[in-house]
């Protein structure tokens, strides 16, 4: 496996963000119902904010009118979306479980994608990235053909994935060294047309 050496600051930055992680993957074990209600929160004051940016884009003199017009409108429509799952919560619910889904779809056609460009890792490595990406889109689909029964599972694998993805930045901190070599290698190798 071609491993790429990585900074100090990036060893301490992933120890510290894997040791968040793993914290939060053990609160949403505890408390399923917090941190779905949470998330939802955040994602609304993230929209809310969004929209209020691509609002202030108006004000730069170097955009032409018909971008200034799409960030408006752009940053109505996210505000209007913010104020919505705010005050209705279960349809901000079921939008983040759509979307959790599509974006657990495309990852795991992506997982299985990367572990057939990766032409020098190993076999047992890239099996994995294919079971993993298999997984997510049948957990993906299972989510989209029944929400209800989702909501508990979305907190599940959400707390596993953090846990997993922790003990990883935590290992990959601790090492020194991290698989992204094998991309970087890989993006090399294509530019370079091997």
């Amino acid at each position: 496996m071609n491993l790429l050496k990585q900074p100090n600051w990036l060893r301490a930055l992933e120890i510290v963000t894997g040791l968040l992680a793993i914290v939060l993957g053990i609160l949403v074990l505890v408390s399923p119902s917090w941190s779905i209600s949470t998330l939802i929160i955040l994602l609304s004051f993230g929209l809310f904010f969004t929209g209020i940016r691509s609002i202030s884009l108006v004000g730069f003199k170097s955009l032409s009118s018909s971008l200034k017009a799409l960030s408006v409108i752009s940053g109505i429509t996210s505000l209007i979306l913010a104020v919505v799952v705010l005050l209705l919560p279960g349809y901000g619910l079921l939008t983040l479980l759509i979307l959790v889904s599509f974006g657990l779809m495309v990852y795991g056609f992506g997982r299985i994608f990367l572990a057939s460009v990766l032409k020098t890792t190993l076999g047992w490595v890239k099996g994995m990235m294919v079971a993993v990406g298999v997984v997510d889109i049948i957990l993906s689909v299972l989510v989209l053909v029944l929400p209800k029964i989702a909501l508990l599972t979305f907190a599940i694998v959400l707390a596993v994935v953090l846990l997993v993805s922790g003990a990883e930045m935590i290992a990959s901190g601790a090492i020194g060294r991290t698989w992204l070599g094998d991309l970087v290698k890989a993006a090399k190798d294509e530019m370079d047309g091997k």
